[in-house]
């Protein structure tokens, strides 16, 4: 089976894939996808330089995620050519991925899961749900400005669309144990 994991910019996505993979799931971590694919694709890299010069790299030659971030955001064409140039390498790598293990319970987080119609490709969807403020917070604690977060949430669906059109909804406003519970509950629904 595979589970299409989504919610809003700091819902808390990763904790929610961390519970499940303590349970015994296979997952995939967008995140950490794309960290690698930022870190370690060199024609990647080359066309994010062309596209946008060395203002997003550090000095050591690595993509700046937060600049590269300020920059894509603030221009809805540069986001378009971003998503093109990095989507497709993005689900290669999680196909990759799952032909490891066809068979498994396959957890995979898509933070645009709904905003690209992709929800035809999984055979459940999960959206992860969390209050603006305590988003806010989160992401204020990972150096994101409440500017940053405005314009990062402003580029997604609202939560109240990826509820309506997700199966299965996760709050994530209340304790680990709360969320945890929560996790255990749809694994053991996935199960066959």
């Amino acid at each position: 089976m595979l589970v299409g994991l989504t919610g809003s910019f700091g819902s808390g996505k990763s904790s929610v894939l961390d519970n499940f993979r303590e349970l015994g799931a296979f997952v995939v971590d967008s995140d950490k996808t794309v960290a690698g694919i930022y870190a370690s694709n060199a024609d990647f890299q080359n066309r994010v330089r062309e596209k946008f010069g060395n203002e997003v790299f550090t000095p050591d030659g690595q993509i700046n995620r937060k600049a590269l971030g300020a920059r894509v955001f603030a221009n809805e064409n540069e986001l378009s050519w971003l998503e093109k140039t990095l989507h497709p390498l993005v689900r290669k790598h999680r196909i990759r991925q799952m032909e490891t293990d066809p068979t498994a319970l396959w957890i995979v987080e898509i933070p645009l899961l709904f905003e690209k119609n992709l929800e035809k490709e999984v055979d459940r969807s999960i959206s992860v749900v969390s209050s603006y403020s305590l988003r806010v917070n989160r992401l204020k604690n990972r150096g994101f400005s409440p500017e940053e977060v405005k314009a990062r949430s402003r580029k997604q669906l609202s939560q109240t669309q990826k509820i309506n059109r997700a199966d299965f909804v996760i709050l994530n406003d209340g304790s680990f144990e709360f969320l945890k519970r929560q996790v255990k509950l749809l694994f053991d629904q996935f199960q066959p």
